[in-house]
């Protein structure tokens, strides 16, 4: 017999002594020591006491029913929703300034253009809604990087990011917006059913009011990381807004006006 064997043996046989050493109800005495027993309950597996362990609740965040002044910006995906949601701040007390720049990306958006309408609307809620120019774009880093810029101008105020509503994959530009704005700030369009425009991608009229809804519902909850109460609309839609600009692709955007600086 190898000495492998010899100790395996060995072995065996001293588990097993303090096996029913342990269980016996003799105590064996050593040198006026009683021989202290082995606590096989350490190797059995422990039940858990469910009544002792309080489940873990998400507290509920009422939405906010104070008046909001929201400065909504973003691509060519705004003008049409604008009307919709401009309907909807009248209906709930809120006041919307508008900028739809048609053609415009998350880069152009992390410079000064948006320090400047920040400036000019001193909005409570901040809304983006853009990336339909960049849906195949490759360059996520940037992406990212122009993502996190534009949260970072908005400062300590309430933002959200409405995404793209592609009905094709991108390359991961959706992925990347609910990176950095999370979950509860950034609304997925990808799911909404909606009338569309001859391209595919733009909603008709009927289309941004239902998507709009959805969105208003959406900030109406607690799935968005600050609600607030907004009411549907009651009467014709309206097609005059108070506070819209509109920007057009060439345009390099807008810069806030310095003290002692004419205006352009």
């Amino acid at each position: 017999m190898n000495s492998q064997i010899k100790t395996l043996l060995l072995l065996v046989i001293t588990f097993t002594a303090i096996f029913f050493y342990a269980r016996s109800p003799i105590g064996i005495t050593f040198a006026q020591q009683l021989l202290r027993k082995a606590d096989l309950n350490v190797f059995l597996p422990q039940e858990t006491d469910t009544a002792s362990v309080a489940p873990v609740v998400e507290e509920k965040v009422e939405p906010d029913s104070t008046a909001q002044r929201f400065l909504f910006v973003g691509d060519s995906m705004v003008e049409p929703l604008a009307y919709r949601f401009y309907d909807i701040c009248k209906e709930s007390g809120d006041t919307m300034y508008a900028v739809t720049w048609y053609g415009s990306t998350t880069t152009a958006w992390s410079g000064e253009t948006l320090d400047y309408f920040i400036e000019e609307a001193s909005p409570t809620y901040v809304i983006f809604c853009m990336g339909s120019n960049e849906l195949y774009s490759k360059n996520l880093p940037t992406i990212h990087e122009s993502l996190q810029k534009m949260k970072a101008k908005v400062g300590d105020r309430p933002c959200v990011f409405i995404g793209p509503p592609n009905t094709t994959p991108d390359e991961g530009l959706n992925d990347e917006i609910a990176k950095v704005f999370g979950k509860k700030g950034y609304f997925d369009s990808r799911s909404i059913e909606m009338e569309r425009r001859k391209d595919h991608l733009h909603p008709t009229n009927k289309g941004a009011v239902v998507w709009m809804d959805e969105v208003a519902l959406w900030l109406n909850s607690d799935s968005c990381h600050h609600p607030v109460v907004l009411r549907q609309p009651t009467g014709p839609q309206s097609y005059k807004i108070e506070h819209i600009e509109v920007m057009q692709v060439k345009d390099k955007g807008r810069k806030p006006q310095r003290k002692g600086q004419k205006a352009a």
